[in-house]
């Protein structure tokens, strides 16, 4: 038998409801502008040690390592595949990585060992990268998932919090079953935009500090039917197309707000990956805005794939055989947590004693008003830290963070925010949720950093 929990839509607080004279009505209060929907009862559909709030690189790291250290994990996740921006925003390419180990790298050499990965080596000493199939990567992250003993929740969308004091007590979903609630022990918030923590009532920043303005969202797409051998001469000798594209754009045939074209072969042969189309002026937290950028970006992929026929050898005979099924954001929210990370701490590349992932990526600012791309880099060979204070947030006792929405500055969001590095933190989110269920912690500030630190050691990972 379920059991129900009576949720009124207000964090637990009562609503007043309309009435018939003779009881309760079913119907709600209607405005101009609002609606007061009437209080009903929840069923409670499942409950974990630890919930997991979106299934991206960070929620995948989180709910692995969770899963591994023995606690029921639960991972919600919105669409029908696990890997986030890997996936459903089919990103392709992942970006130098020799300072996140654990289990990207896990990942990383079974990609590999299923043939799945083009790996490149970079000429300077910020790293190496690669490219991965994305429909590959989909059987492996749900194979990593199952052997861990999560359960998951595919189509099943966050929609609020049930809020305890200081604690988040259970999570409501939205599924093809209705409304519900997952009860929880830890929570831990890897939708990428904050919705837990701000759900819950957390405080956070947007944007660059002058104008809030956010990076730009682009439409990752692939071609196939690619000459690659031809696309990379072409490549080599007008290195990212970018004499072609500014020909292009002053004869008026582009109008992406971009100075270059973001581009390479994927493992398999023929295919190759963009990521070039630069939607800016839009909000990724809004639904609206979304639904806007999607349609400019697929308008963007048309035009860019016109020029890549038109222009560049190898692709003349080339088409689009996939556009990502949602938009990718770089940047929205930034959740207010115990610190905050500088772009100081990214440049002079600070050590913590609470020190929970390590990365050298670049502050990688694409301009959230049009062309130019500022990059700042830390000394080469390198490494910054992401410390354990930065991912939990003010006031709440049992959630902490697996995403780019750690508390940063937007200089240094811009470097943190790479793939392999928010699966690092979600890594350590995860050892840290299942530390305070197993040893029944009333905060996730009462962990020993100095232990998890180590544990987090013995299972590879570089901190």
């Amino acid at each position: 038998m379920r059991k129900f929990v009576n949720l009124l839509c207000n964090h637990g607080n009562p609503l007043p409801l309309a009435s018939d004279g003779a009881g309760v009505s079913l119907g709600g209060i209607m405005t101009p502008s609002t609606y007061l929907e009437p209080a009903r009862e929840l069923p409670v559909i499942d409950e974990a040690d630890v919930v997991v709030v979106g299934g991206g690189p960070g929620g995948l790291g989180a709910a692995i390592a969770a899963g591994r250290a023995g606690v029921r994990t639960i991972l919600i996740e919105r669409f029908g595949t696990f890997g986030g921006t890997w996936t459903a925003g089919i990103l392709s390419a992942i970006m130098p990585f020799p300072f996140v180990r654990g289990l990207f790298k896990e990942l990383h050499e079974k990609l590999a060992a299923d043939g799945a990965w083009r790996g490149w080596h970079a000429a300077n000493n910020y790293g190496d990268g690669g490219t991965y199939d994305s429909e590959a990567i989909k059987v492996l992250l749900d194979r990593m998932v199952v052997e861990a003993g999560v359960v998951p929740y595919f189509f099943t969308a966050f929609s609020d919090v049930v809020r305890e004091g200081d604690r988040v007590t259970g999570v409501i979903v939205e599924s093809k079953e209705g409304r519900a609630v997952i009860r929880a022990k830890q929570v831990i918030d890897s939708s990428g935009d904050g919705d837990l923590c701000v759900r819950a009532g957390a405080e956070f920043e947007q944007g660059r500090g002058e104008d809030g303005a956010v990076q730009p969202m682009t439409m990752i797409f692939k071609m196939v039917g690619v000459d690659s051998a031809r696309a990379i001469r072409a490549k080599q000798a007008d290195p990212d197309f970018t004499k072609a594209w500014q020909a292009a754009k002053a004869a008026g045939e582009i109008t992406v707000p971009r100075e270059d074209v973001l581009a390479g072969p994927n493992p398999r042969e023929g295919e190759w990956n963009f990521n070039t189309t630069r939607i800016v002026g839009k909000d990724g937290t809004k639904v609206r805005d979304v639904s806007d950028a999607m349609i400019e970006g697929r308008r963007q992929v048309a035009e860019v794939a016109a020029f890549m026929r038109k222009y560049v050898d190898g692709f003349q005979n080339a088409i689009v055989s996939e556009t990502a099924p949602h938009i990718g954001v770089r940047e929205t929210r930034r959740i207010h947590c115990d610190y905050s990370v500088t772009s100081k701490d990214v440049i002079e590349v600070t050590p913590f004693e609470d020190c929970i992932a390590r990365g050298n990526w670049f502050i990688d600012i694409h301009s959230p008003t049009g062309e130019g791309t500022v990059r700042i880099h830390p000394p080469a060979g390198k490494w910054y830290e992401v410390p354990y204070r930065s991912i939990r947030p003010q006031g709440l006792d049992n959630v902490l963070i697996a995403s780019r929405c750690i508390d940063s500055s937007h200089e240094a969001h811009a470097a943190i925010r790479i793939t392999p590095q928010v699966m690092a933190i979600g890594e350590a989110a995860g050892l840290a949720a299942a530390t305070c269920v197993k040893q029944n912690l009333a905060s996730t500030r009462d962990v020993d950093v100095k232990a998890l630190r180590e544990e987090l050691r013995k299972r590879g990972a570089f901190v």
